[in-house]
């Protein structure tokens, strides 16, 4: 099974990155790399992506035919989406234990969401088959 683990920085979060020191940042991303590699060596690894912290979010909506779009996040709150994992796991509880290990959990959070691999997942992923 298929789960994405949304990242999550708490409020202030790029406040907090700002303050750090050139070597806490390293440190800090050398976990997510130590991270990775474990999920890679234990083939729960799918892919995985950070967002760019330098443009927000964009929310677009159609409703009867008309466009809006607008700046923020479709549900805004305290804290904000900053990236994902894809990983492919035999359970639930696997994949929450994945999710603990993100640096996120201690002071945002880690979204545990199951990926939705029935037919029309399937029928999307023919399309880039062949």
């Amino acid at each position: 099974m298929r789960y994405a683990l949304l990242t999550y920085n708490a409020p202030g979060g790029r406040e907090i990155w700002a303050a750090m020191t050139e070597s806490e940042r390293q440190a800090e991303e050398e976990e997510y790399v130590r991270l990775v590699r474990a999920m890679h060596d234990s083939n729960a690894y799918v892919e995985a992506s950070e967002f760019d912290p330098s443009t927000g979010p964009r929310t677009v909506r159609v409703r009867d035919g008309e466009r809006s779009v607008s700046d923020g996040p479709a549900v805004p709150g305290e804290e904000f989406l900053t990236g994902y994992f894809l990983i492919e796991v035999e359970s639930e509880d696997a994949a929450i234990g994945w999710a603990e290990k993100i640096p996120n959990a201690r002071d945002g959070s880690v979204e545990v969401r199951r990926v939705d691999e029935g037919e029309l997942a399937g029928r999307m992923a023919a399309v880039t088959a062949g």
